[in-house]
């Protein structure tokens, strides 16, 4: 299978590794056989709901229908509708697929379902029966001889079913098994060659009961069954009645029909009366099924089925008898069993339709909450995009008003200094002019010195005026500053608060994106697949935060960024070691080893004051 379709059918696999710890090691097509033979259920359900086959490309579209025919085979369901194979079977002619044996076995099969195109069916058994030659497998050329031999019932069919006789002779190989008998027989039953069918159906026999396997019980069973009605053909009817008891008698999955080779072989010794007991026993057991059963197309289809035959040797019994027949009824019978039948059939494709319809709707449904997802995605980034911007605006506007307060004191604690500084100094001038007063003499000497004092005072005095107006001004700035601050601190409550409704709204934006939900809701190891998807979602919730760790933190590998992304979703150090699969131990160290390498390429002390996990959160 091509690498593109193993990518497309990619989304099937996560219920079934995600309990499988090892599957991962695996090629993608052994884990989808080993799922398709363990678990088809869920792959037909995947298959059929993940995946729309219109918007394949015509490989992964032949692939598709491939799969999903083996599934519904697996799952012994009608394959009725599984047309999509026939697509897989041209496609695969025009590429010499190593899957084309496989699809025209599966193509006839659905043909067989569906009863129509049966020359068309016959025509892919044959292809399918040369490409089987090609490949020598023994195995399925006896299948398809088999199947093929249903298909030639008139006289003129000789000449294709000794063909069928060479090839199951050629190809039983050395140790002949039970199904070559069986088949062989069957083809000699078909050219009423009745020694030759009798010498194979005794020597299948044989080895059945030889070898004593319960895989062989059907085809044992088939093999004492044909040698009856072989028995029965020579004019042996004495002892087909006693391999039929016999048979009835062993433990081989004896079924209803057991019955009707009882009637058979009663008609053909003429022994009427005992075929008329077995048609009463039959007909008594049929009423008493359709009575308990509950609703059930099938098995009312069966019935009726059962009842046509009884009718037909009914009316052959009555012809040996000499009694006129009532052919009519046979025929009203027959036209009620293949009413019920297209019925049937209509049901089925009704509900394949209806199916379908609900396959499309589910998808648009998928679509539609993707693109819902994705606008909540966009609108919780828009809305963390706004606080953060809100956040760093006031930040450096509180900032600059801090800085203008602390300013305005020192300058107001200046003018303060000044002021009491010229108060004293005024304070002195006065004590001196006092004192000089008292010595001032008559020739008047220490006159200009007192006047200069007090010219010194009074210019002093007008500076203290001045220093008095800048201490008012700046006091009324302080006050305008204090006002400014408690805003500032109301604003602080106000970050811390938007701070408070990010870490929800981030929290609800990680609930509602599943993978990253699922991280902490239910903890499994994280398969490398999951990364890409994980690392996308931590990229889009906050702000490329992987990018910004390589471009910030080059040192940093590519499973330190892992481990940075689950501390940054504040997940515990026990489940970070479920997610990666080491011990909490082992994701303590790998933590001291991060924070090292993040403090080397920051040498401002990024990390050297708090934890990792703080650091990241506030990253």
């Amino acid at each position: 299978m091509k690498k593109s379709t193993l990518l497309l059918i990619s989304a099937c696999l996560l219920g079934f590794t995600a309990c499988r710890p090892t599957v991962h090691e695996m090629p993608k097509e052994e884990v989808l056989t080993r799922l398709l033979r363990e678990n088809p259920d869920s792959l037909a359900n995947m298959l059929e709901e993940k995946i729309n086959p219109n918007m394949l490309s015509d490989s992964d579209k032949a692939d598709y229908a491939w799969w999903l025919t083996r599934t519904h085979k697996r799952q012994n369901r009608s394959l009725m509708n599984d047309t999509l194979i026939h697509f897989a079977v041209d496609y695969y002619k025009k590429t010499n697929s190593s899957h084309l044996l496989d699809a025209c076995l599966l193509a006839a099969e659905q043909i067989n379902w569906s009863d129509t195109e049966r020359l068309q069916q016959k025509q892919l058994l044959n292809e399918a029966l040369q490409i089987a030659v090609q490949k020598q497998d023994t195995a399925v050329i006896q299948d398809i001889c088999s199947r093929l031999l249903s298909f030639y019932e008139m006289p003129e069919d000789s000449a294709p079913i000794k063909e069928l006789i060479q090839f199951t002779k050629k190809y039983a190989g050395q140790e002949w098994n039970v199904g070559s008998y069986l088949n062989i027989t069957l083809q000699f039953s078909k050219l009423n060659q009745s020694d030759s069918a009798l010498f194979y159906a005794r020597k299948g026999m044989e080895l059945a009961r030889r070898q004593n396997n319960p895989s062989n019980d059907w085809m044992e069973y088939q093999l004492i069954k044909s040698y009856a009605r072989t028995l029965n053909t020579l004019g042996k009817h004495g002892e087909s009645i006693s391999v039929l008891r016999e048979l009835e008698n062993s433990k081989l999955p004896v079924g209803n029909e057991i019955r009707l080779e009882y009637i058979i072989t009663w008609i053909d010794w003429g022994k009427l009366d005992s075929a008329q007991i077995y048609i009463d026993a039959f007909r008594s057991f049929t009423d008493e099924v359709r009575k308990q059963m509950k609703t059930d197309a099938g098995m009312d289809i069966e019935l009726d089925n059962l009842n046509v035959v009884l009718g037909a040797f009914q009316e052959i019994i009555r012809a040996k008898e000499g009694k006129p027949l009532f052919i009519h009824e046979i025929g009203a019978s027959t036209n009620n069993v293949m009413s019920k039948i297209r019925n049937r059939m209509k049901i089925d494709r009704e509900q394949q339709l209806v199916q379908t319809r609900l396959v499309r709707n589910n998808l648009t449904l998928d679509v539609e909450r993707g693109k819902l997802k994705q606008r909540f995605l966009w609108a919780g980034i828009g809305v963390l995009l706004l606080v953060i911007f809100i956040i760093y605006f006031y930040q450096r506007k509180l900032l600059r008003k801090e800085r203008s307060v602390q300013e305005a004191k020192e300058q107001l604690r200046l003018r303060t200094i000044q002021l009491a500084e010229n108060e004293s100094l005024i304070h002195r001038n006065e004590e001196l002019i006092s004192d000089l007063s008292t010595q001032l003499d008559e020739t008047g000497e220490l006159k200009q010195e007192i006047n200069s004092l007090v010219a010194e005072n009074d210019d002093l005095k007008q500076k203290n005026k001045l220093l008095q107006k800048d201490i008012d001004r700046y006091s009324k700035s302080t006050d305008q500053k204090d006002k400014e601050v408690s805003a500032y601190e109301k604003l602080t409550e106000q970050n811390a608060r938007l701070q408070e409704r990010e870490r929800f709204l981030t929290a609800r934006l990680v609930a509602q994106t599943e993978i990253l939900a699922k991280l902490s809701r239910k903890p499994r190891y994280i398969e490398p697949s999951q990364w890409p998807e994980i690392l996308h979602d931590m990229n889009q919730l906050f702000d490329g935060f992987s990018y910004r760790l390589r471009t910030d933190f080059p040192s940093l590998t590519e499973d330190d960024i892992y481990y940075c992304c689950l501390f940054k979703l504040r997940l515990s150090t026990s489940v970070v070691g479920i997610l990666m699969g080491i011990s909490p131990s082992s994701v303590t160290k790998r933590k001291q080893r991060i924070k090292e390498k993040m403090n080397q390429q920051r040498p401002d002390g990024f990390l050297k004051e708090q934890a990792l996990e703080i650091g990241l959160w506030n990253y």
